[in-house]
């Protein structure tokens, strides 16, 4: 009997050393307020919360709150768990007694008494084996309760040390230091930002374009202006890719006075398109499609063509090429291959020259002597060619009705295609001259902040068809390029970021015959699915998920909504936050990400 009260001795002592020290870890790991409770059982199963007892003392210094992220040092294990609070217990003196006072008289001593809080457990920490993982250890009761440092939160919640800072965490009503960060593995991952209007995206979206957290080269596609306003205000040097449209002018001063009149800038050389803005310098690059570089796989461009235009586009393109190449054969008696085609018609076709009869392609004798091109005779008249007094003149209209023909195309797929390049004529968007073609690699060796400003388009054209052409070559060149940068293994090949704001304009459902799915689908894949490897990482924001294609929805594995209705919010399967999403402020969010979901943040301010 003394032999087993000897035991039980040595095993109160060893427990009593076990509670101090796990006390003191918890003291040098945070703020101590409490302990799990010693009067019921606790559970360490799904749904079931953890019972934690505050004195009163405690409880007036801690102002702990509901949804407030609090950890748990267990005794008997060296492990930390971190919950959140879910419910809190609070009672008068006379409720504890099961007393019921008629009178309202006021007591202030009958309302010390304990709190008790029920915490919903979420990940720990093992200290002896320095892993993370759910939240696994039974909880004894007496293990101390504390606010936690704010990297101990970090750790325990799977936040990478590193990485762009998107927010702090928001912790029982308000932000604490704990900071939430994006590395390249959840970047390359891709990002969807869900909120509705004014609920913070914008905001979100310029302050990873501003962080300097990350090695990373970032290109925007900015439809307002906004994103170009922001770096002038920040005095960031950046270089702006500047759609244009022939309405605007057709020289590269053109195009720079009226960037300049638009942000309030002076143009210092009209060459290399520097400016100064608010004491900002800037790099302004005009920009157009070249309609015949494109010519072939200008149906890939747009989402627009009807499915069976799409389907003859190449095979039409084809037929016209040759139907020219071999009268041109016949006028000049010599083998027209790719590279005389290109130089003759490069700068000078645009979707009219095909869609419109009477538009005409001129061909000076000065060119036709560089490519050594002498007719036969001075004066020879074919269906689509002509060469008179040193001049060619080209009908590509006449060789595109020729070929239609021969490829037997339905009156109804004719009238479409023809539409469709009327429809693109008019927005000008097309082999505009004074401007360049887009070089990546160019352009980021410049700056490593490239901003496409959309808004010109926008105003000149009035077509979101017209920036999402644009926006598709752009990717296209991106794409490409970052893979022959990955082909070579090239030290280059840094991080990349593609920010799109309104993200439904560019990769609609495409669910109507007006919009063809399988081209938005394909331009998804390559830069998302097939992206990763590439190093490109891709920022979408939109208020409106149920206009987004659906493979967006599947290859951003980081979701950070804010305030939205609650449809969204149950489509994201984003129920348990509800309360929290319905009514949040600007800037609060909840983020589910490749290593941590559920939590809640208060995006930086830039």
């Amino acid at each position: 009997m003394e032999e087993r009260n000897l035991d039980e001795e040595g095993i109160i002592k060893e427990l009593e050393n076990k509670l101090n020290n796990a006390e003191e870890d918890a003291k040098r790991n945070g703020k101590l307020i409490g302990r799990v409770t010693r009067y019921r059982t606790v559970r360490l199963e799904e749904e079931e919360l953890i019972g934690v007892d505050i004195s009163f003392e405690d409880y007036m210094r801690s102002n702990v709150s509901r949804g407030q992220y609090l950890a748990i040092r267990t005794i008997l294990r060296p492990v930390i768990i971190v919950g959140q609070v879910v419910s809190i217990s609070r009672s008068d003196v006379l409720a504890e007694m099961g007393i019921r006072e008629v009178t309202s008289r006021k007591d202030p001593a009958s309302i010390i008494t304990d709190t008790f809080l029920g915490i919903y457990p979420i990940s720990e920490f093992d200290e002896e084996k320095n892993i993370v993982r759910p939240a696994v250890t039974p909880i004894d009761p007496q293990s101390p309760v504390f606010i936690p440092n704010p990297s101990l939160l970090e750790k325990i919640l799977r936040i990478p040390e590193e990485g762009i800072t998107i927010g702090k965490i928001f912790s029982g009503g308000e932000e604490i230091e704990a900071k939430v960060r994006l590395d390249e593995e959840a970047l390359v991952h891709h990002t969807l930002v869900l909120g509705t209007t004014g609920s913070g995206k914008t905001t979100l979206l310029k302050s990873i374009l501003y962080s300097k957290d990350l090695d990373k080269q970032t290109i925007v596609f900015d439809r307002q202006g906004d994103f170009v306003n922001f770096l002038i205000s920040k005095r960031e040097k950046f270089t702006v890719l500047m759609p244009v449209t022939s309405k605007m002018g057709n020289s590269a001063k053109d195009f720079l006075d009226t960037f300049a009149s638009t942000y309030g800038c002076k143009v210092l050389e009209y060459e290399s398109g520097a400016l100064i803005c608010n004491d900002t310098e800037v790099d302004v690059i005009p920009y157009s499609i070249n309609f015949f570089d494109n010519i072939k796989n200008f149906h890939k461009l747009t989402p627009y063509f009807t499915p069976k235009a799409s389907m003859y586009w190449e095979s039409l393109v084809d037929k016209t090429l040759e139907l020219l190449k071999i009268t041109l054969h016949e006028i000049f008696n010599v083998y027209i291959n790719d590279n005389i085609l290109d130089e003759i018609l490069r700068d000078k076709v645009t979707p009219a020259s095909l869609a419109e009869e009477g538009n005409r392609i001129s061909i000076s004798p000065t060119l036709l002597d560089e490519l050594n091109l002498r007719p036969k005779s001075q004066n020879i008249s074919k269906s689509f060619v002509s060469f008179s007094q040193g001049n060619l003149t080209i009908s590509l209209n006449k060789a595109f009705q020729e070929a239609m023909k021969a490829l037997d195309i339905a009156p109804s797929t004719k009238e479409a295609i023809i539409r469709t390049l009327k429809a693109y004529d008019s927005y000008g968007i097309f082999t505009v001259k004074g401007t360049v073609d887009f070089d990546p690699e160019k352009a980021f060796k410049l700056n490593d902040k490239i901003i496409v400003d959309l808004s010109f388009v926008m105003n000149y054209s009035a077509s979101i068809e017209a920036v999402a052409t644009i926006a598709y070559k752009i990717l296209e060149e991106l794409f490409n390029w970052k893979t022959e940068l990955y082909s070579k293994r090239s030290l280059e090949n840094k991080l990349t970021l593609i920010i799109m704001d309104e993200a439904h304009e560019y990769f609609p459902q495409g669910n109507s015959e007006a919009v063809a799915k399988d081209i938005i689908e394909e331009l998804i894949n390559k830069i998302m699915r097939l992206g990763r490897v590439r190093r490109i990482g891709v920022i979408l924001a939109t208020h409106m998920p149920d206009d987004l294609n659906p493979l967006v929805l599947q290859l951003t594995n980081t979701k950070i909504v804010m305030r939205n209705d609650i449809n969204v919010i149950k489509k994201i399967g984003m129920e348990n936050y509800e309360d929290f999403l319905l009514h949040a402020t600007p800037g609060l969010a909840i983020i589910n990400s490749l290593n941590f979901a559920g939590i809640p943040i208060k995006t930086l301010i830039p």
